[in-house]
Formats: C-alpha cells, sequence, structure tokens
C-alpha cells in the first residue's frame, strides 16, 4: 500500500512541470510561502500566546519540547524511512490548541531533497523537504484532503499550499512548523518520530 501511495505522489509532483523538482527551496517558494517562513518565530510567538490565554494552557506543559521555539538541533533533515506522526493545531479564530493522535507519514530519498508524506488521514500534506541551513530544512508542498485521489501542485492553489520549517529537536525527532497555514489555526507542527 505505501508503495502505491509513493508512486501516486511521485507522478503528482512531476506534474508539476519540474518547478517541484528544482535544487533550491527558494527557486519554488510562491512570495507568499516565503513571507510565512520568514515569519516563523513571529507566529510561534503569537500561538503560543495564544494558547496560554486559553483554557488549554496547561497542555504545552506536557510536551515541552515539541513547543519550544528556540529547540533546533544540527541535522534538520529526518532520515528515509517511516513515522508516526501527530498534527497539533495552535491558536486560531475557532480553536485555541488541538492534538491529533498519530497517522502514519513516510520519508523518501537523502541528501539535500527528500519527498515527505502524511499517508493517513483526513489532512495530508505532501512535499518535499529541502536543506536550507545547519539547524533548518524547508518543507514546500500540498495539502490533500479526504478522499482526494490525485495531487494539487504546490504553486497552483494558495488554499492547498504548505511552507514550513523542518527542525530536529532530539535524538530521533524532528518537527514541521507551518506558520499561518491556510485552513483553522495560527500554527501547526507535525511532530515527527520513527516507527519501530
Amino acid at each position: 500500500m505505501l508503495s502505491g501511495w509513493k508512486a501516486l505522489v511521485g507522478m503528482a509532483l512531476l506534474s508539476a512541470g519540474g518547478a517541484a523538482l528544482a535544487e533550491r527551496w527558494q527557486d519554488v517558494a510562491t512570495p507568499a510561502d516565503a513571507e510565512r517562513l520568514k515569519q516563523r518565530d513571529a507566529t510561534f510567538a503569537a500561538a503560543l500566546r495564544e494558547v496560554r490565554a486559553s483554557e488549554y494552557a496547561g497542555e504545552l506543559a506536557k510536551n515541552a519540547l515539541l513547543y519550544d521555539p528556540d529547540r533546533r538541533l544540527d541535522d534538520p533533515l529526518p532520515p528515509e524511512g517511516r513515522y508516526l506522526c501527530a498534527t497539533h493545531k495552535l491558536g486560531g479564530q475557532f480553536l485555541s490548541f488541538i492534538a491529533y493522535p498519530d497517522f502514519i507519514c513516510a520519508i523518501y530519498g537523502t541528501g539535500d531533497k527528500r519527498q515527505f508524506v502524511k499517508l493517513t488521514g483526513s489532512q495530508r500534506p505532501v512535499g518535499y523537504i529541502h536543506a536550507d541551513t545547519r539547524r533548518s530544512g524547508v518543507f514546500l508542498g500540498s495539502l490533500m484532503l479526504g478522499d482526494d485521489e490525485g495531487l494539487v501542485p504546490y504553486g497552483q492553489d494558495k488554499e492547498r499550499d504548505l511552507a514550513g520549517t523542518v527542525e530536529r529537536i532530539g535524538k530521533d525527532r524532528w518537527r514541521i512548523v507551518f506558520p499561518r497555514p491556510y485552513y483553522e489555526s495560527t500554527m501547526d507542527i507535525i511532530d515527527l518520530r520513527p516507527m519501530r
């Protein structure tokens, strides 16, 4: 089943006409997403303020490592393999905090660009992780929803476009921080841990 997903997503990403295959994320990112990425620190701070001001303030202490905006270790790109991944939504107009249970994600490839696919769940980010700095990578991709059978290529629908920073926060733990996603929240975090 996973190999089928990989083939489907690979074809969809290739259909972007080569843009998704560019070597540098700066050559791929839309202006809006480049701006969102610049606002990572300010957005992280704003999202934490919203949660702290809500009835969910205590949730932050339960997963302090994940919600530490300054926690970024060297070697930020996760290795190839399957991962448990949980999406956390912080801040927003309708709900200040929600942490979803684990789903399954996968990383394909090695080197300075790796494919990321969320394989299960109703909101499934799909795209590429690009090398950036010593402590941060960049994810650019698109959101598959519900029973979508095909991927809207990155850059063709601002409501589906996703941009985030990829950070290693522990020996075998990573996160993708999405500042100001189009839907629902001030900031999303995907918590990644390898499947054993």
